[in-house]
């Protein structure tokens, strides 16, 4: 008994970090901080041009506008990483709350009289 439960607490211990090491590489993440780092650069730049790069672009500081723009959807990558965790690999999802009539049997709807003896 002693062994078996040796295997189980490797096993569980490995699924663990199996879990943390998908959590890490999670591509959200990745994605989510490029963007971030990027927006960042392109905002400084925005912040530093000259009166003759605002000129060029018809009067419009499109490093500004373009750095926000960069910078929200990183952001929003790294929500929705926050709000949306990977589950372990191999986990069973939580099952959905049922909906009413959505029992088994229930496809016709209700109130369709199959099944029920009525005649």
């Amino acid at each position: 008994m002693s062994e078996e439960y040796e295997y189980r607490h490797e096993v569980e211990e490995l699924a663990e970090r199996s879990a943390t090491a998908a959590r890490l590489f999670d591509v959200r993440r990745i994605i989510g901080g490029l963007f971030v780092v990027y927006g960042i650069i392109v905002l400084i730049a925005g912040y530093t041009a000259s009166d003759a790069d605002v000129k060029k672009a018809s009067g419009i500081n499109i490093n500004l506008w373009t750095g926000w723009c960069v910078l929200a959807v990183g952001l929003l990558f790294l929500l929705w990483m926050k709000l949306r965790p990977l589950s372990a690999p191999g986990a069973v999802p939580k099952p959905e709350p049922s909906r009413p009539g959505s029992e088994p049997g229930a496809e016709n709807g209700p109130g369709t009289g199959t099944g029920t003896g009525e005649g």
